[in-house]
């Protein structure tokens, strides 16, 4: 199914890897005004563009969603909701904050959902790479793991196809776990060389706006402390 052209998701894998790392560092920054205008916009976006495999994720992960509500809600103190005529009951700020983490998670979900719309697990390996480059020059060998990382995706896909039909358990981990030790260090892997348009530099260059002015923001909050 082809998809319109939505300059988000049609950026360079570099960038869209850049972006997803914004937004787990922006939750911890916004707002609660602006973090609910994120979370719809993420929602609306993965739902147009990855429908299935969001709705797919969103049910693997419903019992971590409920585990994080109820954890929240009875752990948290605060005033009890109204109705419950027993002591040990949910607090309106645990429910709140529960309902806060749920939604921080299925942003992260759903951005994790769009790195995948228009890109390949090829594309967004070399992406990686790109992304990790600069560590060369202190002396890690970035190669080495792009290699194994993409065997390992390699490994896990095809694992779960395989064994679609079961429930995932410890077995399975350490399987692939076993399958990643047993991994050659060294291995070709050829990418197609995909160049940064100018809107790649450009949203780059709001990336690095975003994140100057994010580190200004603690560096002033800590000298006031």
């Amino acid at each position: 199914m082809s998809h319109p052209n939505f300059l988000l998701l049609n950026m360079h894998p570099l960038v869209k890897i850049i972006y997803f790392i914004l937004v787990l560092i922006l939750m911890g920054y916004l707002s609660n005004p602006w973090l609910y205008l994120l979370f719809a916009s993420i929602c609306i976006v993965s739902i147009i563009f990855q429908f299935k495999n969001f709705l797919r994720i969103i049910r693997r992960m419903r019992w971590l969603f409920v585990s994080v509500l109820i954890i929240y809600a009875f752990t948290t103190p605060g005033q009890y909701l109204h109705g419950i005529p027993v002591s040990f009951a949910p607090t309106v700020e645990g429910v709140h904050l529960g309902l806060l983490q749920v939604m921080k998670l299925l942003i992260a979900l759903g951005a994790l959902t769009l790195l995948y719309v228009n890109s390949s697990k090829e594309q967004l390996i070399l992406g990686l790479y790109m992304l990790l480059s600069p560590l060369r020059y202190l002396g890690f060998k970035i190669e080495t793991f792009v290699v194994r990382l993409f065997l390992t995706l390699e490994y896990v896909e095809d694992f779960a196809m395989q064994e679609s039909h079961q429930k995932l358990s410890f077995e399975q981990f350490d399987a692939i776990q076993q399958i990643n030790e047993s991994l050659p260090d060294q291995g070709v892997i050829t990418f197609a060389v995909m160049p940064l348009k100018m809107t790649d530099k450009l949203f780059i260059g709001i990336f690095i706006f975003i994140m100057m002015s994010l580190l200004v923001l603690n560096f002033s909050y800590l000298r006031q402390w």
